[in-house]
């Protein structure tokens, strides 16, 4: 019986490949079709990124643990855009990935550390207050899946305090010390081993490899870099201006324009087509530009028609000094803030632990996709 038991996940998740492959294969060029529906709503994406991940779960869980699950990651998001809604700052919607979570984009980024503190705390916060609540459900019904569900969404609250980049508690702790970091290191490492998870070492190496980035940036001086950037481009900015749009491998040096905005004190750059005007703009743009060029231009018929994609190349310079400057503004940060993100960030874990620890029996009876 137990032998029965092991192959039939294996089963399920090789039928469960094939039959997506088998989708993708039967749709084949008209995948591009399909891109504009995901444009046809602010959440359209958020929608079918969460049904797709309600899927992916089934193959492991039941549908009511896989539906459970993905809401309390979703609770867990929706908890970052109402903290970065909060201070100001536009995010999209979040987006699911299977197997490794959701995330959200900040459309600008937080100008001091409090601020990205902030809202990286509001993900943990309200995850744990959604997961408290599936606890209250299973008090209420006495349905164990409810406390499974809580467990779940404990778990990922706690996993997601670790302090360590790029998960929330490596953004939480930047408000307290960034010797937390150090601390991060050492679990992380110790998490990894024990554990034996790949999603963690993914996320460890990640922080590591900023760590590096970072020193790096210190140590060097004024070097020249380079960037590219993808421009979309309506083709009737040219149109009504009696401009060609370019070949697609015409290559020609741009105008830009870069100064600070006095409202917001963001560094902006404007970049500029001759006879067309300002056809991108960047925000918070760090260092000086020494020129900028356009190097490809994409033709978009088959499925934006309206739309064309200019490839840019920005040759830019930033000093180590004025690096270390900006950071150190950036963390300066008052005592009392440090202690209130010390008591929130420690007591959220307490709580956590002390509720993995009350329903940690219940993990027991989890009913599985086998039986």
């Amino acid at each position: 019986m137990s032998e029965n038991r092991s192959k039939k996940p294996r089963g399920r998740i090789a039928s469960w490949l094939v039959g997506l492959g088998a989708v993708l294969l039967s749709l084949g060029g008209k995948l591009k079709s399909l891109l504009p529906l995901l444009k046809l709503g602010k959440f359209g994406g958020t929608i079918i990124s969460l049904v797709i991940s309600v899927w992916a779960y089934t193959v492991f869980y039941p549908l009511e643990l896989a539906i459970g699950l993905v809401l309390l990651i979703l609770i867990h998001e929706l908890g970052h855009v109402w903290a970065a809604k909060r201070k100001g700052l536009p995010v999209t919607a979040p987006a699911f990935i299977p197997f490794l979570g959701a995330l959200i984009m900040m459309k600008r980024q937080p100008q001091d550390a409090v601020t990205e503190a902030y809202i990286a705390y509001g993900g943990p916060l309200v995850g744990t207050i959604g997961a408290l609540a599936c606890y209250g459900l299973g008090m209420i019904t006495d349905n164990e899946v409810f406390y499974v569900i809580a467990m779940l969404g404990f778990f990922i609250n706690l996993f997601n305090l670790i302090p360590v980049h790029p998960l929330d508690g490596g953004r939480i702790v930047v408000a307290i010390t960034r010797w937390l970091w150090v601390v991060g290191l050492v679990i992380g490492l110790a998490l990894i081993i024990y554990l034996q998870s790949l999603l963690l070492l993914v996320f460890y190496l990640l922080f590591v490899f900023e760590i590096w980035s970072t020193f790096r940036k210190r140590k060097q001086g004024l070097k020249p870099r380079t960037i590219r950037q993808v421009l979309q481009v309506p083709t009737e900015h040219f149109l009504q201006n009696g401009v060609w749009v370019p070949g697609e491998e015409h290559r020609r040096p741009l105008f830009f324009r870069q100064y600070c905005d006095l409202n917001t004190q963001m560094h902006m750059v404007d970049i500029e087509y001759p006879g067309v005007g300002v056809i991108g703009r960047f925000n918070e743009f760090e260092g000086q530009i020494e020129k900028v060029e356009l190097i490809q231009t994409r033709r978009m018929d088959d499925v934006y028609p309206s739309i064309v994609q200019m490839v840019i190349e920005i040759t830019y310079f930033v000093s180590s000094a004025e690096f270390i400057e900006k950071e150190k503004r950036y963390f300066q940060i008052p005592l009392k803030k440090r202690i209130q993100f010390s008591v929130a960030y420690v007591g959220l874990i307490a709580l956590l632990i002390y509720m993995m620890v009350i329903t940690y029996p219940f993990i027991e009876r989890v009913p599985t996709a086998t039986g």
